[in-house]
């Protein structure tokens, strides 16, 4: 009997237990559809693929011509005629305009003749003498003038001799691209580096050389220059000191100072006769024609430029500035067009802009902007002078990396993941580090990372 009780409860304990095991995977299998249901009814928002991305920095900027030169007016002269119109190619030394010197001519004409004259009746003038004196000394006044106004132009170009802006951006240009190529003679002497890289530092040097002796060039021509008008100006003042003690020394000769006088009045006009003629000082391409057939000569008449060797004048914001670096890659879209030049950072200035009182814009709320230029590498004819352009700085690149978008890369202060459907097809959280960043998109890295997984948004 008992047996029979024993076999009768271990026949109900194995139908519970099958029960229970039934039970549970029921709920398994529901638990499964469920989860397949609530898969299906998810849409992948972005499909993993490698490629490059690139952390970048804008800003507007100009394009203009690195080598820009304003040929200004000699004389008042009138213009007589222009020969070069705006767009026109010019070599150095090319005539660009002339100055009517007709009238010029004929004042100098009568200037000799009226000296022939004076010096014909020099003898029959003493009566002059006086008159001759008091010329001279007004003339004597008028040449101390210039030599003083001559010898501050000349003290202060002598002062800053060297210290000129031109030069010393283009000294800090040179002493850069310097180091670079000291420092990649180094990696190719090494093995880092290939000798085309080494070459492309060497002709950057090279350039950034040349441009350097150009900028100590100009800048000692206009110290020559200066040293030129003080010289003139102190012959001016001894040959009117030199006739004005002729004539208090003689006293009988007063026509004589007259005729000094008017001979270096003639010598004037005769400089002035030289300058009819308005020169290139340089080859380029004429961008601006200000003088006008007819008018007087005053001012800017021309201005050449080199538009094959061009910049860009851009403007980079406050919170970029401090990731932009000489030599930095750049991408140049000229407004309009569908096409990008290739660019380096060239300058950097070290203060940000001021107002015209030559105050920092630096006030709460004001944007401040630094600027920066940028050297155009290649050339095109659809580019020119003066047109806007968007300059975008490549701060840091990868060329072969997952990257997903923002909105699908979750974080907290801990860790980052990406909801990710697996190599098994399960849809989870999978932990991720984050590297380069752009407006759009993020570098993500994970071991479990592959071409083709999809990401999920919550």
């Amino acid at each position: 009997m008992f047996k029979n009780f024993h076999i009768r409860w271990l026949k109900r304990k194995t139908i519970i237990i099958l029960a229970a095991v039934a039970i549970v995977a029921v709920a398994g299998i529901a638990a499964f559809a469920i989860m397949n249901r609530g898969g299906a009814e998810l849409k992948a928002s972005a499909v993993l693929s490698k490629g490059p991305i690139e952390q970048v920095a804008k800003a507007e900027g100009i394009i203009e011509s690195a080598n820009k030169y304003e040929v200004y007016s000699p004389s008042n002269l009138r213009v007589k005629d222009i020969y070069v119109r705006e767009g026109d190619m010019v070599k150095s030394g090319d005539v660009l305009a002339e100055l009517n010197s007709e009238a010029l001519a004929l004042e100098i004409r009568r200037a000799e003749l009226s000296i022939e004259s004076a010096e014909a009746s020099l003898t029959n003038e003493q009566s002059s003498l006086l008159n001759t004196i008091t010329g001279a000394r007004n003339t004597l006044q008028s040449a101390s003038v210039s030599l003083r106004t001559a010898q501050r132009e000349y003290d202060k170009l002598l002062t800053q001799s060297g210290q000129e802006p031109a030069v010393v951006s283009a000294e800090i240009n040179l002493d850069t691209a310097r180091r670079a190529w000291e420092n990649n003679k180094a990696l190719y002497d090494a093995g880092g580096i290939s000798l085309e890289a080494l070459t492309q530092t060497k002709d950057m040097y090279d350039k950034l050389q040349s441009a350097y002796d150009d900028a100590c060039r100009t800048a000692s021509d206009a110290l020559k220059r200066a040293q030129e008008s003080l010289d003139t100006a102190k012959i001016r003042q001894k040959n009117a000191n030199d006739v004005l003690d002729d004539a208090i020394s003689k006293n009988t000769d007063p026509a004589a100072v007259a005729v000094e006088l008017q001979k270096a009045v003639l010598e004037e006009k005769k400089i002035k006769m030289r300058d009819a003629q308005i020169f290139s000082p340089a080859a380029g391409r004429v961008t601006l024609v200000m003088a006008k057939t007819g008018a007087q000569a005053l001012g800017l008449l021309f201005v050449i430029e080199d538009d094959q060797n061009l910049i860009v004048n851009a403007r980079a914001e406050e919170a970029d500035i401090a990731d932009i670096a000489l030599g930095m890659p750049c991408r140049i879209q000229p407004a309009g067009r569908d096409w990008i030049l290739e660019g380096a950072v060239s300058l950097i200035q070290p203060a940000a802009e001021r107002d015209e009182s030559g105050a920092f814009k630096a006030a709460i709320g004001d944007d401040v902007f630094f600027a920066v230029e940028v050297a155009v590498k290649n050339a095109h004819p659809g580019v020119f002078i003066g047109m806007n352009a968007e300059v975008t700085f490549v701060i840091e690149e990868r060329s072969d990396c997952f990257s997903a978008p923002k909105s699908l890369v979750y974080r907290d202060e801990q860790h980052s993941w990406v909801l990710a459907r697996n190599k098994f097809g399960k849809i989870a959280e999978l932990t991720v580090e984050t590297g380069i960043e752009n407006s759009r998109m993020v570098e993500i890295i994970a071991d479990g990372l592959f071409e083709g997984m999809e990401l999920f948004s919550r």
